[in-house]
């Protein structure tokens, strides 16, 4: 049924691989916040760190989108590994923009020990994902 070359992808594992990206991510960036919250001094004005909630929604809606973007890349693409390990690569780099911006235009809170880490927290959200994303649902030929 598929040709040769083309990423053979079971779409039920995409689901699985999304739900434990989330969890691992969260696991990462808490322990990730835990540490830096510890070493530096971080206002409470930089509501991307200060509350919790915040940390949960922005990384559950990064890793559901990331998900539906893969599966549906598996449905229409021969190549949908290659191709969403580009575009997260792109994506991953476009959103440090907003996290600069803070910076640069003295956001609430914004210091750069806050804004490295979040911009640490975009990549290792971004790693996890891509990579449970692009493991564990491919199938072996």
């Amino acid at each position: 049924m598929s040709t040769p070359g083309t990423d053979r992808i079971a779409i039920s594992r995409v689901w699985l691989a999304g739900g434990a990206a989330f969890v691992l991510s969260l696991l990462a960036n808490a322990i990730l916040r835990s540490l830096v919250m510890a070493f530096f001094t971080i206002s409470p004005l930089f509501q991307a760190l200060a509350v919790w909630d915040t940390i949960i929604i922005f990384t559950l809606v990064g890793v559901f989108a990331a998900t539906v973007v893969f599966a549906v890349m598996a449905r229409l693409t021969r190549h949908a590994i290659k191709l969403f390990r580009w575009l997260s690569g792109v994506l991953l780099i476009v959103s440090f923009v907003p996290n600069i911006l803070m910076l640069t235009t003295n956001g609430p809170g914004a210091t750069v020990p806050a804004v490295v880490t979040l911009m640490v927290m975009h990549v290792i959200t971004a790693g996890i994902t891509v990579w449970l994303l692009t493991t564990w649902p491919r199938l072996r030929r």
